[in-house]
C-alpha cells in the first residue's frame, strides 16, 4: 500500500462521502495544488476523470473548456478503507509483521526529539538545564525573532515536552522543561 498525503486523503474521503463519488476541491486548496493532487490520484487509479454532468462539482476544465469531474474508484475506496456502494470494505491491510524482528515496543519512537544539531535541539538543551531561561536568551542563541521562538516552544509542547513558564516581575518570563526531555518526547 502506498502512502497518501493529507490532501489526497481529504479529497478521497470527501468524495467517498458523496452519493455520486465526485471530488470537491477543498476551500483552502488553490488551483495549482488541486491540479497536482488530482493528477496524482488519477495516475494511481484512485480516481478517474469524467465529463461533468449537471449538478456535479467541477474539478478542472480541459483545453477545450469542457468541465471535468473526478470520481472515486473502487481502488480509491479501498485505499481509505471505505465500503463500496453497499459492499463491505475491509480497512487497508498493513504490512505483515516479521516475528524475528524486534517489536516497536522494544525501541520506543523518538520522533518527538528534535534533530541533533538543529536550533530546536539547542532550545531543548537550554530549556533542560536546572536553571530556567528567558525568551531573550533563547532569541539570542537561535537568532530567531521572539514570535518564532514562542512558536517553537509551542511546537515542542505539542510534541509532548512539559515546558513550565514562571513570571518574574523585573526579568520577564522564564521557561524550562520539567522532567526528562527524552521521556517527555516519547510519551
Amino acid at each position: 500500500m502506498t502512502k497518501l498525503t493529507d490532501s489526497q486523503l481529504i479529497v478521497l474521503s470527501k468524495a467517498a462521502a458523496r452519493d455520486d463519488g465526485a471530488a470537491v476541491i477543498p476551500e483552502q486548496m488553490n488551483k495549482a495544488a488541486a491540479a497536482r493532487v488530482g493528477s496524482s490520484l488519477v495516475t494511481r487509479k484512485l480516481m478517474r476523470e469524467i465529463r461533468s454532468k449537471p449538478g456535479m462539482p467541477i474539478w478542472r476544465e480541459d483545453e477545450d473548456g469542457r468541465r471535468i469531474s473526478l470520481i472515486i474508484t473502487r481502488a480509491g475506496r479501498d485505499a481509505i478503507g471505505v465500503a463500496d456502494e453497499g459492499g463491505e470494505a475491509e480497512p487497508p491491510a498493513g504490512p505483515t509483521k516479521d516475528k524475528s524482528k524486534p517489536s516497536d515496543s522494544d525501541h520506543p519512537p523518538v520522533s518527538g526529539l528534535p534533530r541533533a544539531g538543529s536550533k530546536q535541539a539547542l532550545v531543548v538543551t537550554m530549556l533542560s538545564k536546572e536553571k530556567s531561561v528567558t525568551l531573550d536568551a533563547l532569541v539570542e542563541a537561535t537568532g530567531w525573532l521572539p514570535h518564532t521562538t514562542r512558536a517553537a516552544m509551542t511546537g515542542l509542547r505539542k510534541r509532548g515536552f512539559a515546558i513550565e513558564r514562571t513570571h518574574h516581575d523585573t526579568k520577564g518570563s522564564h521557561y524550562r522543561i520539567i522532567g526528562d526531555p527524552k521521556a517527555s518526547a516519547r510519551a
